[in-house]
């Protein structure tokens, strides 16, 4: 990393002299992240420092043409499990590189970048993680009006503990994006289609997400996803579905905002048949969508949750939430946000209801400064006192960032 803050200090000593064409930025996160009774065992805990800094450059040779690069020095310190490091740890990368041609209507992008869109719960950048997430891709985006058409061909770049990464050959993701601004008043419709194909999988996606405004000062979202194909010999037929209600309570002190969510995501009823019904997330922002804690994701698990978000002061949001998850499936398992799953009775007799989650978080911000802290709690149902001790666990974390 001193390399990193070495090019940042020699840029920042002679940035007035730079060129008008050279952007040139820097930032840098930290966060302290605890965890208590992990796989609900009082003995089982886990804690450890992240550090994440960044050097972005920017070069505009024409209005029409830029090239965006960004260097990444990714470390874990004090952990004490070392199982789990690799996403941890990612030391003098070159995380994005990439070209931009044409302005206005039509945009082509060339290069390693970033893919993100919606609220990224199918496809987004990971930018919680110490790492995230970047693609190998040729992207197109064309504008006419209130739609805009993104088409794209990547494949996800794995990273590397050292050196430079590299993405997944054989591994690649199509897909085609719209966004229609005010298809009616106060609303954007944005239809989708994704194809990831690799060894052993050819899963098709397709999703439609609506957002918008009601009156009364409420405002909603929700998006549908229905999987097609194949997976290792068994035809793929899964779904899911995100919906969640807003009120903005504008005339009280404090701007409180309340909300109440609903989350589905199938689940394999009966496993071996040849058919695979478990929903798969792809490449998501998976953070804090289904409890702070991550420790439920979405696959096989019915989510309900309700919120409230209040702001004392300019800088400061202050947010509570309340989680309750139930297997979708009671014979498919219980998954966590990365995809992996944790425990699962094949027999079915465990039951359905997996837990409870108490969160509360703090933000404070001002401009690109950032500082957060967070904890949550799990209280573990019947599902999950069935395969542990069935200790509630506890999640901690202090967070800070800020850019130059």
């Amino acid at each position: 990393m001193y390399r990193f803050a070495l090019i940042f200090l020699a840029f920042s000593l002679f940035g007035d002299d730079l060129p008008k064409w050279v952007r040139f930025g820097a930032e840098h996160r930290f966060r302290f992240e605890d965890y208590r009774a992990l796989r609900y065992d009082s003995q089982n805990e886990d804690r450890w420092l992240l550090n994440r800094f960044r050097l972005n450059l920017t070069l505009v040779p024409a209005s029409w043409w830029s090239f965006t690069f960004q260097g990444q020095d990714s470390r874990v310190f004090f952990k004490e499990n070392k199982a789990g490091a690799a996403p941890f740890t990612n030391r003098m990368d070159l995380r994005m590189a990439y070209t931009d041609l044409g302005k206005g209507k039509v945009v082509l992008r060339v290069g390693r970048q970033e893919l993100a869109y919606g609220e990224q719960r199918v496809l987004g950048a990971g930018n919680w993680g110490n790492v995230a997430r970047t693609f190998d891709a040729v992207k197109l985006v064309v504008k006419e009006g209130p739609v805009q058409v993104d088409l794209f061909s990547a494949s996800v770049v794995k990273p590397l503990q050292n050196g430079i990464s590299h993405h997944l050959a054989g591994n690649n993701l199509h897909g085609a994006y719209v966004q229609w601004k005010d298809f009616v008043k106060g609303a954007t419709l944005e239809p989708y289609f994704m194809w990831r194909i690799g060894p052993n999988v050819d899963r098709r996606v397709a999703g439609l997400r609506l957002v918008g405004l009601l009156p009364g000062h409420w405002d909603y979202s929700t998006e549908g996803i229905e999987q097609t194909g194949a997976v290792a010999g068994s035809v793929i037929r899964a779904a899911a579905l995100h919906s969640v209600l807003r009120h903005s309570f504008t005339n009280w002190k404090w701007q409180p905002h309340w909300g109440v969510e609903y989350n589905y995501a199938s689940g394999d009823k009966t496993p071996g048949d040849g058919r695979d019904s478990t929903f798969d997330q792809l490449y998501p922002t998976p953070h804090g969508n289904t409890g702070l804690a991550d420790q439920v994701g979405w696959q096989n698990v019915e989510h309900v949750s309700t919120f409230v978000n209040v702001t004392p002061w300019r800088h400061l949001t202050l947010r509570g939430s309340a989680h309750d998850w139930y297997l979708a499936q009671a014979r498919d398992g219980v998954f966590l946000t990365n995809g992996n799953m944790v425990f699962r009775d094949l027999t079915g007799q465990a039951g359905r209801h997996v837990g409870e989650e108490l969160d509360l978080l703090a933000t404070y911000t001002v401009g690109p400064q950032t500082a957060g802290a967070g904890f949550g709690h799990i209280f573990p149902g019947q599902f999950l006192q069935h395969f542990s001790r069935g200790d509630g666990l506890n999640y901690f974390y202090l967070n800070v960032g800020y850019r130059f």
